[in-house]
């Protein structure tokens, strides 16, 4: 068996390597995106989020997702501030939690803020579009 090929033939051999190479770790990484879909890809598309995100700090502890009127993103966990403002905006009091639905009430309208845990880090709020309304 000859085992001396040209430079040609090793080129070539070389190319193949790094393309199989390449289409195993392609694979591999799509199994990996698609086994964490849930997590992930859970609100569709996640730039608007990551966006959001990036706008949270000390001094602004909640931001508005683009992604429609009345969706807003803070870090996990309860979001004083984002209730005040509802609050300000609404005239409604704070009523009661229901699991992940907050109520509020202003004695003639009912009211209420969903979330959900979003990525593990952030939690997702939905508010009544009287937020929208300037």
């Amino acid at each position: 068996m000859n085992t001396n090929y040209s430079s040609n033939e090793k080129g070539f051999r070389m190319k193949k390597h790094v393309l199989l190479i390449s289409i195993v770790f392609l694979l591999l990484f799509a199994a990996l995106l698609f086994s964490n879909r849930a997590i992930i890809f859970q609100r569709g598309n996640p730039l608007p989020y990551l966006a959001a995100a990036m706008r949270i700090s000390e001094d602004t502890p909640y931001a508005a997702v683009d992604v429609g009127e009345g969706v807003y993103l803070s870090r996990r966990g309860a979001c004083p501030e984002l209730f005040d403002a509802f609050q300000e905006k609404s005239g409604a009091a704070f009523v009661e939690q229901a699991g992940s639905g907050y109520l509020f009430s202003d004695g003639t309208n009912r009211y209420v803020i969903s979330s959900e845990i979003y990525w593990g880090r952030y939690t997702v709020w939905t508010l009544p579009e009287i937020m929208a309304e300037q």
